[in-house]
């Protein structure tokens, strides 16, 4: 072996000096290369994992915050038609929390979000106000014994509806995208150009020391072996770094976020149920469509849900409310819409409704919460750039000296 070593290394058609002084620097060059882009690549790794973290997974859960928080609070101002603006103690702490909650999410997008985002933050901001004085405004009118409550609590819902919700859902899927981007950065082409020249690297320096072996006879090369080892732990910290890093995010921007997806969509589907139920009893015995309409959504929901694993809703909670309604309406029919109000505001319906609407909230914290530790590993799974400078750079040094040593023999 080393006689053909030798036979190739004299192939080559330059003085054994000249030839290991371009040897220690073409193979200090790449090593350094490699490096050097490998550093860059972690540093700019991390900066695209906060800005996933902050203006992606931050952007996209207050967005989800706040349209699960305004469709529990329009479920609970619903209530204004059917009970004269007079509402208990609880509904009433219950709706301002639900607007606090909403408020506060507003002000965390707000820490986070990018210059893209703050129209729409201050849009949010701005409804949200308005959809609270409408509310109070029925309040006030209802108390009064004024038809304009049920008007004004219309402006709300539309409000809501059709401005509030189609925007926040927007802002989500902007951090959804960004997230989603994150993880296409992380393992991009950037990092295939570093990863390619450490690699190259190795080769290289592996070649320059079966060429000093070739041209000195001694096939040890202590310097190069150095070096060698050296640049194969940078590449593998590098790769392996972006490895986990890629794989957290993707996971984040596909199952995760899905998952947060379908509960948030839960969450406001029985709010807009809770609204259509309450509705329908303000109707005094003519809300048969809305009844209709509820059933319809009710099916749907349960469709919706019936794929999701681990369930998003217990099927028994969510039957158990569809029939608590069932039985509104039936009181309701009969004409007895005093008791149809009272099992609505706080009886069997408003009970299993307060059940299924835990369920499907839990799931939402807990879906969220998912999803910010999984950005944090990501996070976690950073490589500091000094520890691939470090050990590039001195495997570059060691490649150099250790041809250079050899080539001082020669002229």
């Amino acid at each position: 072996m080393l006689d053909r070593l030798e036979r190739s290394a004299w192939a080559i058609p330059l003085p054994t000096r000249q030839l290991f002084i371009v040897l220690a620097w073409l193979t200090a060059g790449v090593l350094a290369a490699g490096t050097l882009a490998g550093a860059a690549v972690t540093t700019r790794n991390a900066a695209t994992v906060d800005r996933a973290r902050d203006q992606g997974l931050g952007i996209a859960r207050s967005a989800t915050t706040f349209r699960t928080e305004l469709a529990n609070a329009d479920a609970v101002a619903a209530g204004t038609l059917i009970d004269g603006g007079l509402e208990s103690p609880e509904s009433r702490a219950r709706y301002d929390r639900n607007l606090l909650q909403a408020s506060r999410a507003l002000t965390n997008a707000g820490l986070v979000a990018a210059d893209d985002d703050r129209g729409d933050i201050a849009a949010l901001a701005d409804g949200l106000v308005r959809y609270a004085g409408l509310v109070e405004s029925a309040r006030a009118n209802s108390r009064l014994g004024y038809p304009l409550g049920a008007a004004y609590l219309s402006q709300a819902r539309h409000l809501a509806n059709d401005d509030l919700v189609p925007r926040a859902e927007r802002l989500r899927r902007v951090g959804e995208q960004r997230v989603a981007r994150a993880a296409n950065t992380v393992g991009g082409p950037a990092t295939t150009v570093a990863l390619a020249l450490l690699v190259f690297g190795v080769l290289l320096t592996l070649g320059a020391g079966a060429v000093l072996a070739g041209r000195t006879r001694r096939v040890l090369q202590p310097a190069l072996a150095v070096a060698v080892l050296a640049a194969v732990m940078v590449t593998a910290l590098v790769a392996g770094s972006v490895d986990r890093q890629s794989n957290e995010l993707r996971r984040a921007a596909t199952d995760d976020v899905g998952r947060l997806i379908a509960a948030n969509d839960a969450s406001s589907s029985l709010a807009n149920l809770r609204v259509a139920e309450i509705s329908a009893v303000a109707a005094h015995g003519s809300g048969a469509a809305l009844y209709e309409q509820f059933d319809k959504d009710a099916a749907a929901l349960a469709d919706r849900l019936g794929a999701a694993s681990p369930p998003i809703v217990a099927d028994d909670r969510l039957v158990a409310y569809s029939r608590a309604v069932a039985d509104v309406r039936a009181h309701d029919e009969r004409g007895d819409n005093v008791g149809a109000a009272a099992s609505t505001l706080s009886g069997r319906s408003n009970t299993a409704y307060a059940k299924v609407r835990g369920d499907a909230d839990r799931q939402v914290d807990a879906a969220s919460g998912t999803l910010a530790r999984r950005i944090d590993r990501a996070a976690h799974d950073r490589l500091p750039p000094l520890i691939p400078l470090a050990l590039g750079l001195a495997a570059a040094l060691a490649a150099a000296l250790g041809v250079l040593a050899r080539g001082r023999r020669y002229r």
